[in-house]
């Protein structure tokens, strides 16, 4: 008796510090926020789905207001890190480019190759975590490098999801309607506002957006995801540009 006297704080302490390592190996955050972020990702295709998905292949067709022609973009984006590869093609104009920690920032436009600033890629390494797609595959997994709070949204009588890093700065903010869709999202360099969601095989998102004032809108043509991360190469210069 005075043995399982001694053994039963040993057991709740095991307990205890078996949950708290489980909590510290989730999304960090608010509860109620985080349920809120949860119930976007099940819209979105459903955290089953979200948590297999290593990378997202989708093509948008983008109306620019300052541009006599719409074009067509083929982003292969990397869910597991920042990486992207983009082919922008339209009947006057084609640009490939792609970000990596390993590659910088590069482009090819109508096949003139160039290095963008080291301002560009920093850039592009502040946002990427906060990708909306990153975002749902990041509260999937239980990702403890994101923490999600509420804010005020800038759309009167909203909320907003906050997601912050691990550093505890906040990258990115969606709004959500009453069933819970992304209606607006953005980073701390720009802002969408998204049209109705849209079924792509076993992903829901939305089927169209708004940049910033409506400057520039895109359509969404096809998204698919898969298990596997992209092809390491897609991030290197073409060998012909390389030096």
């Amino acid at each position: 008796m005075k043995r399982l006297t001694y053994l039963i704080p040993l057991i709740l302490f095991c307990c205890q510090f078996s949950l708290a390592k489980q909590e510290m190996t989730g999304v960090r955050g608010d509860p109620a926020a985080i349920a809120e972020a949860t119930a976007m990702v099940e819209n979105m295709g459903g955290m089953a789905i979200w948590a297999r998905l290593k990378s997202v292949h989708f093509v948008h067709r983008w109306d620019p207001w300052h541009r006599v022609d719409s074009y067509v973009e083929d982003e292969i984006l990397d869910l597991t890190a920042p990486r992207s590869w983009v082919k922008m093609e339209s009947e006057i104009y084609h640009k490939v480019r792609a970000y990596s920690p390993e590659h910088k920032y590069w482009s090819v436009s109508d096949g003139k190759f160039s290095y963008s600033p080291e301002e560009t890629l920093e850039k592009a390494m502040e946002r990427a975590p906060f990708s909306i797609y990153r975002i749902a595959r990041g509260i999937a997994i239980g990702d403890p490098t994101y923490e999600i709070r509420f804010g005020k949204g800038d759309i009167p009588s909203t909320t907003r999801l906050e997601f912050y890093g691990p550093d505890g700065v906040l990258g990115g903010w969606i709004i959500l309607n009453a069933r819970r869709e992304p209606i607006v999202w953005a980073t701390t360099q720009y802002r969408y506002t998204f049209g109705p969601m849209k079924q792509f095989g076993n992903l829901r998102v939305p089927n169209w957006a708004v940049y910033e004032n409506g400057i520039t809108r895109y359509e969404m043509i096809s998204l698919r995801g898969s298990d596997q991360a992209p092809d390491p190469s897609l991030f290197i210069p073409p060998p012909e540009f390389k030096k």
